[in-house]
């Protein structure tokens, strides 16, 4: 069923020199050893530079999956390398990476509506390891659990053009609270800089948000020098796919709209 779908509800696009399935083929043929972290972050240095730009999955034409690699947002980049890294790692086709990139992107792997997109971080993450592509790892490290209530987008609506329905604004709104009713961990931004030395390569990084409704601001992936942990991710600073040159506790704790971190590890595909 999901082929089926797939093939009704793609929406490619393409740079002006190489078509989408050359640019993955030339991704996932690159020589990289490692584990998944290593494997994601490898992947993502052929992406520095690519232009930053916002709502690259939103279509007046309804949910359907979108799959570039000539734009990002800090969204669009993390799903896109998590693909990436399994199709890399387990021999997977360019068809077989855009069904892993709708597993990723949609909630049970299924494209319904605009409710059924993982909009949250913390849903994201949580959806995925359930189907046990990664690990929250934020409480190993000596996260603190919050009650903070998720409600952003049910509450300011008008913000998104996806909600078109009371039906859509109800799915979300369950979303929310089946989010609400979970345990969740993060670790606060005076914490991070005694934490950094325990990040890898490839962790993946949701930033936690001091803003009311809202679990994270923005994501991204690490990158070590030494002890110190950097941000990989696609900057609406720098209006493109950039490494911090904060160090990620500085980075994190240099705006006010930003409460801590969230750290999400890749698993081990299994063969």
């Amino acid at each position: 069923m999901l082929g089926g779908v797939l093939a009704l509800l793609i929406i490619c696009s393409f740079s002006a020199s190489t078509d989408l399935r050359q640019q993955f083929e030339k991704v996932v043929n690159k020589d990289v050893n490692g584990n998944a972290g290593q494997v994601l972050l490898s992947i993502g240095q052929e992406f520095i530079g690519i232009p930053y730009v916002a709502h690259t999955l939103e279509n007046e034409n309804g949910e359907q999956l979108v799959c570039r690699f000539d734009a990002f947002d800090c969204t669009t980049l993390v799903e896109n390398l998590v693909a990436l890294t399994r199709s890399k790692m387990l021999n997977y086709t360019f068809e077989q990476f855009k069904e892993e990139l709708t597993k990723v992107r949609y909630k049970n792997g299924q494209i319904e509506d605009y409710a059924s997109r993982l909009h949250y971080f913390t849903d994201w993450a949580y959806e995925n390891e359930k189907r046990g592509v990664l690990k929250d790892i934020t409480k190993e490290l000596g996260g603190v659990r919050t009650q903070k209530k998720i409600h952003f987008m049910t509450t300011k609506s008008e913000l998104y053009k996806g909600i078109t329905s009371k039906e859509i604004l109800g799915h979300l709104r369950e979303s929310e609270q089946q989010m609400n009713a979970r345990e969740r961990y993060y670790i606060p931004v005076s914490n991070i800089a005694a934490i950094e030395n325990h990040l890898k390569d490839g962790d993946i990084i949701g930033i936690t948000s001091t803003i009311e409704g809202l679990d994270c601001n923005h994501q991204g992936v690490v990158k070590k020098k030494g002890n110190k942990a950097y941000l990989f991710h696609a900057s609406s600073k720098e209006m493109k796919v950039v490494l911090s040159e904060q160090t990620l506790a500085s980075y994190v704790g240099s705006a006010k709209r930003n409460s801590g971190i969230i750290v999400i590890r890749l698993n081990e595909p299994n063969f």
